[in-house]
């Protein structure tokens, strides 16, 4: 038999507290569920996390780091054009969603509310992105690529509305095909944000 490394039995476990999770939600799901789920003795689960809070900030803290690594800032030195670099960042915010369902609808749903901690930790992440996204219209508008306007009101509305179709998407309420999704906020934000 072959012994797995803590790497290993840290994905495990990490595994088996998403779909507790997934299944009972944060509240209701305990330690007993995560251990059973990965099949270990519950003194294995505390040699890496020390308690369920631990192992859910886990998962959170991976798939905002996943998510971070997504969105690349605009580089006008770039050979692809602005617009396609904006399709490209969506792109891979849109697969990495589809990828990793659970983990979304955890992080981007669940996470809110779990304690003030947590939620300071998803306030820091959405207030990094709200700034990306402010410095990259602002480029926009500087260029003449994106209409004149409110750019706090038009980071909301992105930000809110990424969110939304990432949740919904993994809910089963939109397709999931990361081509389709990506086009489709592609030509929302042609008819709503860029100048034509």
């Amino acid at each position: 038999m072959t012994r797995k490394t803590k790497q290993e039995r840290r994905r495990e476990l990490l595994a088996a507290a998403r779909d507790a999770f997934v299944e009972k939600g944060f509240q209701a799901a305990t330690v007993d569920d995560i251990v059973a789920n990965a099949d270990v003795a519950r003194g294995t689960f505390y040699l890496y996390f020390s308690d369920k809070r631990d192992v859910f900030e886990a998962l959170v803290d991976t798939f905002l780091g996943r998510l971070d690594a997504c969105v690349k800032s605009i580089d006008l030195e770039l050979p692809e054009t602005p617009v396609e670099q904006l399709r490209a960042n969506i792109g891979r915010v849109v697969a990495l969603a589809l990828e990793e369902p659970t983990i979304v609808k955890l992080a981007l749903h669940d996470a809110t509310g779990v304690d003030p901690e947590l939620d300071e930790k998803l306030h820091g992440f959405y207030e990094g992105l709200r700034a990306l996204i402010d410095d990259s219209l602002d480029q926009g508008q500087a260029l003449g690529m994106v209409r004149a306007g409110d750019r706090r009101v038009m980071v909301a509305i992105g930000l809110g509305g990424l969110k939304e179709v990432l949740v919904d998407t993994v809910a089963g309420h939109i397709e999931r095909d990361a081509d389709v999704i990506t086009e489709e906020i592609m030509r929302f934000l042609a008819g709503g944000l860029l100048v034509r």
